[in-house]
Protein backbone atom coordinates (compact mmCIF):
# COMPACT_ATOMS: atom_id res chain seq x y z
CA UNK A 1 0.00 0.00 0.00
CA UNK A 2 1.17 3.46 -0.62
CA UNK A 3 1.02 5.91 2.20
CA UNK A 4 -2.10 7.66 0.63
CA UNK A 5 -3.91 4.63 0.89
CA UNK A 6 -2.41 3.21 4.03
CA UNK A 7 -3.23 6.52 5.84
CA UNK A 8 -7.35 6.28 4.47
CA UNK A 9 -7.25 2.31 4.80
CA UNK A 10 -6.59 2.85 9.02
CA UNK A 11 -9.03 5.44 9.45
CA UNK A 12 -11.70 3.25 6.84
CA UNK A 13 -10.32 -0.37 7.30
CA UNK A 14 -13.52 -1.75 5.39
CA UNK A 15 -13.49 0.99 1.97
CA UNK A 16 -11.43 -1.40 -1.05
CA UNK A 17 -12.05 -4.57 -2.71
CA UNK A 18 -11.84 -7.66 -0.67
CA UNK A 19 -11.63 -11.36 -2.26
CA UNK A 20 -13.14 -15.06 -0.89
CA UNK A 21 -10.22 -17.74 -0.25
CA UNK A 22 -12.71 -19.76 -1.92
CA UNK A 23 -9.95 -23.01 -1.17
CA UNK A 24 -11.70 -23.06 2.69
CA UNK A 25 -15.19 -23.91 1.04
CA UNK A 26 -16.00 -27.28 0.33
CA UNK A 27 -15.03 -28.11 -3.36
CA UNK A 28 -18.70 -29.00 -4.63
CA UNK A 29 -19.94 -25.31 -3.15
CA UNK A 30 -16.38 -23.71 -4.31
CA UNK A 31 -17.45 -20.50 -6.81
CA UNK A 32 -15.22 -19.96 -9.40
CA UNK A 33 -14.72 -16.33 -7.47
CA UNK A 34 -16.28 -13.69 -5.15
CA UNK A 35 -15.72 -10.13 -4.52
CA UNK A 36 -16.99 -7.32 -2.49
CA UNK A 37 -16.58 -3.68 -2.53
CA UNK A 38 -17.06 -1.41 0.19
CA UNK A 39 -16.96 2.30 -0.33
CA UNK A 40 -18.18 5.38 1.68
CA UNK A 41 -20.96 7.33 -0.19
CA UNK A 42 -22.74 10.51 0.30
CA UNK A 43 -24.21 11.78 3.84
CA UNK A 44 -22.32 8.86 5.80
CA UNK A 45 -24.13 6.20 3.78
CA UNK A 46 -21.97 2.94 2.84
CA UNK A 47 -22.25 1.23 -1.37
CA UNK A 48 -21.72 -2.04 -0.99
CA UNK A 49 -21.08 -4.14 -4.47
CA UNK A 50 -20.82 -8.35 -4.66
CA UNK A 51 -20.07 -9.98 -7.61
CA UNK A 52 -20.26 -13.95 -7.55
CA UNK A 53 -19.39 -16.10 -10.42
CA UNK A 54 -20.80 -19.84 -9.84
CA UNK A 55 -18.38 -22.71 -11.47
CA UNK A 56 -20.11 -22.62 -14.22
CA UNK A 57 -19.05 -19.07 -15.01
CA UNK A 58 -22.73 -17.51 -14.22
CA UNK A 59 -22.04 -13.59 -12.31
CA UNK A 60 -25.22 -13.16 -9.89
CA UNK A 61 -24.75 -9.41 -8.53
CA UNK A 62 -25.89 -7.35 -6.19
CA UNK A 63 -25.47 -3.34 -5.51
CA UNK A 64 -26.73 -1.03 -2.52
CA UNK A 65 -26.26 2.06 -0.52
CA UNK A 66 -27.39 2.35 2.75
CA UNK A 67 -26.74 4.31 6.08
CA UNK A 68 -25.29 2.57 8.58
CA UNK A 69 -28.58 2.92 11.11
CA UNK A 70 -30.17 -0.53 10.82
CA UNK A 71 -33.05 0.64 8.22
CA UNK A 72 -33.45 -1.96 5.76
CA UNK A 73 -32.78 -0.30 2.00
CA UNK A 74 -33.84 -2.22 -1.89
CA UNK A 75 -30.62 -3.93 -3.38
CA UNK A 76 -30.02 -3.87 -6.92
CA UNK A 77 -28.99 -7.00 -9.12
CA UNK A 78 -29.59 -10.60 -9.97
CA UNK A 79 -29.65 -12.15 -6.70
CA UNK A 80 -32.91 -13.62 -6.55
CA UNK A 81 -32.65 -14.71 -2.74
CA UNK A 82 -32.12 -11.40 -1.49
CA UNK A 83 -33.84 -7.96 -1.95
CA UNK A 84 -33.13 -6.06 1.20
CA UNK A 85 -29.99 -4.75 2.87
CA UNK A 86 -29.41 -3.13 6.66
CA UNK A 87 -26.21 -1.97 7.85
CA UNK A 88 -24.49 -1.07 11.39
CA UNK A 89 -20.85 0.13 12.12
CA UNK A 90 -19.96 -0.46 15.76
CA UNK A 91 -16.67 -0.05 14.58
CA UNK A 92 -14.38 0.96 12.09
CA UNK A 93 -12.92 -2.11 11.30
CA UNK A 94 -16.35 -4.02 11.87
CA UNK A 95 -19.25 -3.96 9.02
CA UNK A 96 -23.12 -5.78 10.46
CA UNK A 97 -25.15 -6.79 7.30
CA UNK A 98 -28.65 -7.72 7.56
CA UNK A 99 -29.92 -9.20 3.85
CA UNK A 100 -33.60 -9.86 3.87
CA UNK A 101 -36.24 -10.98 1.15
CA UNK A 102 -39.43 -10.03 1.27
CA UNK A 103 -39.77 -8.21 4.91
CA UNK A 104 -38.16 -11.32 6.10
CA UNK A 105 -34.37 -11.79 7.45
CA UNK A 106 -32.48 -14.35 5.31
CA UNK A 107 -29.16 -14.11 7.03
CA UNK A 108 -26.76 -11.41 9.50
CA UNK A 109 -23.20 -11.09 8.54
CA UNK A 110 -19.85 -9.63 10.54
CA UNK A 111 -17.02 -8.20 8.58
CA UNK A 112 -14.20 -7.67 10.56
CA UNK A 113 -10.37 -6.34 9.18
CA UNK A 114 -7.56 -7.58 10.11
CA UNK A 115 -5.14 -5.36 12.49
CA UNK A 116 -2.95 -5.65 9.63
CA UNK A 117 -5.46 -4.34 6.98
CA UNK A 118 -4.67 -7.39 4.30
CA UNK A 119 -7.50 -9.65 5.02
CA UNK A 120 -10.98 -9.94 6.44
CA UNK A 121 -13.44 -12.58 8.06
CA UNK A 122 -17.01 -12.86 7.04
CA UNK A 123 -19.18 -14.60 9.73
CA UNK A 124 -22.57 -15.48 8.93
CA UNK A 125 -25.53 -16.94 11.07
CA UNK A 126 -28.63 -18.06 8.40
CA UNK A 127 -32.07 -17.19 9.62
CA UNK A 128 -33.30 -20.53 8.50
CA UNK A 129 -30.84 -22.30 10.77
CA UNK A 130 -32.40 -23.00 13.72
CA UNK A 131 -28.92 -24.23 15.45
CA UNK A 132 -27.64 -21.00 14.84
CA UNK A 133 -24.36 -22.10 13.81
CA UNK A 134 -21.87 -19.55 12.50
CA UNK A 135 -20.45 -20.02 9.27
CA UNK A 136 -17.07 -18.21 8.35
CA UNK A 137 -15.71 -17.45 5.63
CA UNK A 138 -12.36 -15.38 4.80
CA UNK A 139 -11.20 -12.54 2.30
CA UNK A 140 -8.07 -10.83 1.10
CA UNK A 141 -7.54 -7.54 -0.19
CA UNK A 142 -7.43 -6.65 -3.67
CA UNK A 143 -7.17 -3.06 -3.17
Amino acid sequence: MNAAHDTASRSLPLVGSWSLDASQLPEKERPRRVTISFRPAQDGKWTTRVEIVAPDGSVKYSESTAALDGVPVPITGNMGFIDTVALRQPAPDTLVMTLGKAGTRVSTRVYTVAMDLKSMTETIVWSSDNSQKLETTHFNRVE
